[in-house]
């Protein structure tokens, strides 16, 4: 056998040990792709920013609605919504109604790129969007009646008589945190709530925290003060949408702007009566 033909089967060989090598290299290369996360899909930030409301409190967010557009929209979100556009750089464009939430925030296509909407992440389905972080406490309020000391922490107010709306979320925290030593007194509407005070039936009522000071606006002879609030661990946070081309940490830093510069404080004291993060926490 001459050294020519030796070095073709010599190559042939090794070409055979290199194609068995590939076919059992194969799986193991389609399994490790298999295994890798897809890469998210890019999208470029929108050109203007289309903001969803709820339009259910008026000191939250109101307007005329034309279709599905809010028109002439005023309200503590309509400010807030004016501000994070302004700080994530994009042009607010305008408002759409946001009805119901739970259903459109379901929903896997949205027509607006934040949503601010009196949303709590206890009641969403995240399908639709990002959750930010709460920009404003719902916790419970206590509005305590006149001539009585203020609470210092909840064995303070388990002593007392207790009133709240029924089936409202202050009517679940005073049986779930607060679990007075004595039944609590449930008003179906809040002219009822404040005659409960009034009159000295119960000793403090409990109201959301963001209703809480127009709960006591032009009642100031009648009831007592705003002493504190109780916490529920709920608040009000913005959906992004995920196809909006906005990245929710962006909006959690401007929240966080806005806080420690006192706008979310002032906001809410002008749309709201009072900042419930400045109420003092009972424990």
């Amino acid at each position: 056998m001459n050294r020519r033909r030796l070095r073709r089967m010599r190559n042939r060989r090794a070409f055979v040990v290199i194609a068995v090598c590939a076919l059992a290299a194969a799986p193991l290369a389609a399994q490790a792709a298999d295994s890798t996360p897809p890469s998210p899909v890019s999208t470029s930030p929108p050109t203007s920013l289309v903001v969803a409301l709820g339009l259910r409190d008026p000191a939250m967010g109101a307007g005329v609605v034309r279709g599905d557009t809010v028109v002439l929209a005023r309200g503590f979100e309509v400010e807030l919504a004016k501000l994070l556009a302004r700080r994530l750089g994009v042009p607010l464009g305008h408002f759409v109604e946001l009805r119901p939430a739970r259903r459109l925030l379901a929903g896997a296509s949205t027509s607006w790129q934040l949503a601010l909407a009196g949303i709590e992440p206890s009641s969403v389905a995240r399908a639709a969007g990002d959750l930010s972080d709460p920009y404003l406490t719902t916790d419970a309020a206590v509005v305590l009646r006149r001539h009585l000391p203020r609470p210092r922490a909840l064995s303070d107010l388990r002593r007392r008589t207790l009133c709240a709306l029924r089936g409202s979320d202050s009517a679940r925290t005073i049986t779930t945190v607060v679990r007075p030593e004595s039944a609590p007194l449930l008003a179906t509407r809040p002219d009822r709530l404040r005659e409960l005070l009034r009159t000295g039936a119960c000793d403090a009522a409990l109201v959301p925290s963001i209703e809480a000071g127009r709960f006591v606006r032009g009642h100031a002879r009648e009831l007592g003060p705003v002493t504190g609030r109780v916490e529920s661990g709920e608040g009000l946070v913005v959906a992004v949408a995920r196809a909006s081309g906005l990245d929710v940490a962006a909006v959690d830093r401007a929240l966080g702007q806005l806080r420690r510069a006192g706008t979310l404080g002032r906001l809410a004291r002008t749309w709201l009566g009072l900042d419930p993060a400045r109420l003092r926490t009972l424990r």
